[in-house]
């Protein structure tokens, strides 16, 4: 008698088993799910990070606001990810005061600021579910111009 009672015992903790992995599986899958966003957006932040130090020493040569835009597009082009906005700016010489604008005020001794920003679409639904579809990711970077 005490053997049948086990296996009802047995076959009951099963079916507890089951309904506890069906309770714990969506949080399995979303914290999964989140891992995977966030590491892919690391990734396209680094690859953004890149583009900006490419774009800023470029700009730092001399180069105008249009090839400095190139520049970026072609490293961010490699990767798949395409730029939302490319801001180049600078500061004058010995001063914290901003140019006019980058064609203008640019000049040797000052500060190259290039600022880019990119619209991350999250790649797992998990996210969406929160009301966002995308984040928005941006670096500045700055480098003296010689």
């Amino acid at each position: 008698m005490g053997s049948s009672h086990n296996r009802r015992r047995r076959g009951g903790e099963r079916g507890a088993v089951a309904v506890e992995f069906a309770l714990l599986m969506p949080i399995l899958l979303a914290l999964v799910a989140g891992m995977i966003d966030a590491g892919f957006a690391i990734n396209r932040y680094t690859m953004l990070n890149n583009a900006a130090r490419e774009g800023v020493r470029a700009a730092s040569l001399g180069q105008t606001s249009a090839e400095v835009t190139a520049v970026v597009n072609k490293y961010l082009g490699d990767s798949g990810v395409t730029a939302t906005t490319v801001s180049l700016t600078c500061q004058k010489p010995n001063s914290t005061t901003p140019c006019a604008s980058w064609t203008a005020g640019k000049a040797s001794g000052g500060t190259a600021i290039l600022t880019i920003t990119y619209s991350h679409p999250w790649i797992t639904p998990v996210p969406g579910l929160m009301g966002t579809d995308s984040i928005n990711l941006s670096k500045t970077t700055r480098m003296r111009i010689e």
